[in-house]
């Protein structure tokens, strides 16, 4: 039976970690926006230009992953699960031990900081010591949490970037829990397989894109994919289960809870397993949390399609319905 989790903490919480100045205790500042738009905001750059909370280090999620074109991601996909290896080099360069207690944050209306926190929590680190803030910077320095201001020069350590390490030909020292490469991700054949078993699956595929663009109504953000979503897949948009007012927040768990079951995802936690798919597999962590948190789900019952519709959408052999 799933049961929920404490994993989301409020600002004031995090502050009196902060405070403790435990060399164990680590902020990491998860920011990630959409890179579309005239000027789109760049979670780095914002992390570079400050404000951020005092030690804090930046997880980017763009570079701590495989090398497009690489024997590692071939098909050239966005933000992948990072090896064992590349995420272990990367909490060595962070100082990260596995005792340590992790703290993911993000900048003010950033609502797409959830991949960080799951990447952290599904690539070795203990999961129960991978917390996730609740709470925009103006929250945590109304409450009277300490911010570190000013512009970081290029050579900070805290701005390191993966090709720059050399961490392929090193043996990290972090350990991680297990090497589960295959646990926590599912490829395009294993999604497929779902589509094709319909309703006799043990899995259901859901979706986090908006309504729009499950139903191919509205435009993919990324040129050349097709609309529409996966036969059998449900939806539900990953702003549903944000605070309106503030999307450093989730909703209460209560309220999340109804939405995937008005979904269609039973509460019946022995029913199925749940893949959760999105447009590159960001959002998709944020249905993933919400399920394992609201208590529908155990972690490991709950996976997502890395390539998401990137890979879906692109391709000209997968299916695709739009009602």
């Amino acid at each position: 039976m799933a049961t929920s989790n404490n994993n989301l903490v409020t600002i004031p919480d995090a502050i009196t970690a902060h405070k403790q100045n435990s060399k164990h205790i680590k902020f990491i500042d998860g920011s990630w926006h959409m890179p579309v738009g005239d000027n789109p905001r760049n979670g780095r750059a914002e992390f570079t230009s400050g404000p951020r909370i005092p030690g804090a280090f930046y997880f980017d999620i763009d570079d701590i992953a495989p090398v497009m074109g690489s024997d590692d991601n071939p098909k050239k996909l966005p933000h992948m699960k990072p090896s064992s290896k590349m995420f272990a080099s990367a909490m060595d360069q962070m100082g990260i031990l596995p005792s340590d207690t992790l703290f993911v944050y993000a900048t003010n209306d950033c609502a797409f900081y959830h991949r960080a926190y799951w990447t952290l929590r599904s690539c070795g680190h203990d999961p129960a010591l991978v917390k996730l803030v609740q709470g925009s910077l103006d929250e945590w320095k109304e409450c009277g949490g300490e911010l570190e201001e000013g512009q970081l020069g290029e050579e900070d350590e805290r701005l390191f970037r993966m090709s720059d390490l050399g961490w392929e030909e090193k043996t990290p020292t972090y350990q991680v829990m297990s090497d589960n490469e295959n646990d926590v991700v599912v490829d395009m054949d294993q999604v497929l397989d779902i589509v094709n078993q319909k309703d006799t699956a043990d899995a259901v595929i859901v979706d986090a894109r908006s309504a729009g663009r499950f139903v191919g109504t509205a435009p993919e953000p990324r040129p050349g994919l097709r609309g529409g979503h996966m036969p059998g897949a449900l939806n539900v948009p990953f702003t549903d289960l944000l605070d309106a007012d503030d999307k450093t927040k989730f909703r209460p768990m209560d309220e999340v809870r109804d939405i995937f079951i008005k979904a269609g995802i039973s509460p019946d936690a022995s029913n199925r397993k749940v893949v959760c798919s999105c447009g590159s597999g960001v959002t998709a962590a944020a249905l993933a949390i919400g399920l394992e948190e609201c208590g529908l789900r155990n972690k490991e019952d709950i996976t997502i399609f890395d390539g998401s519709w990137i890979e879906w959408g692109s391709s000209d052999s997968t299916p695709i319905v739009t009602d």
